[in-house]
């Protein structure tokens, strides 16, 4: 029997505790269930499908039109510092083109097809189903992630309460 890459391992060990790590499934029109990994952000894709989200993620960093740069002066403080002059790049035009054009698909239904993969998104579109269901599934994840984050003590913003230790 082959040996599970770490990724297999934590996605088995999600779906065992119920986590919200592990895949939803999503009924479809036609009666068929298909799994709907976490967002792409929490690094829990398989290799091809995190190879094509960070090919996707390249391609609006790099050839996605933008605002202008915005150009910082030299700065001299009160204490006598120097701050140099620094040019920080303009933010990406939402929703997002290329050469002026919007970009085809939609980003959004672009990070669905890079999450689930060319068969799995042409069940869900022949389901009945479109990126809007997917991303409905990832928005609710995304709510408990924070809510798990907001309870707990060693976050950044966790609620700050440190259980008794017994000894």
């Amino acid at each position: 029997m082959p040996q599970q890459t770490p990724t297999q391992r934590a996605k088995e060990q999600a779906a065992a505790y119920a986590s919200v790590f592990a895949p939803t499934p999503l009924g479809l029109d036609d009666g068929t269930v298909i799994e709907i990994p976490p967002h792409p952000n929490l690094r829990m894709l398989d290799d091809e499908q995190m190879q094509a989200y960070d090919e996707l993620l390249f391609k609006v960093d790099t050839e996605c039109d933008r605002e202008p740069d915005l150009l910082i002066p030299e700065q001299k403080l009160e204490s006598g510092i120097v701050l140099p002059a620094e040019t920080k790049r303009g933010d990406l035009l939402v929703p997002f083109r290329i050469d002026g054009e919007l970009m085809k698909p939609p980003y959004s239904v672009q990070v669905v097809q890079c999450a689930l993969g060319p068969e799995k998104y042409a069940r869900l579109r022949a389901g009945g189903k479109s990126a809007g269901d997917v991303w409905r599934i990832w928005n609710v994840q995304g709510l408990e992630v924070a809510a798990r984050e907001a309870n707990d003590p060693k976050s950044v913003g966790g609620n700050g309460a440190v259980g008794a230790v017994s000894r």
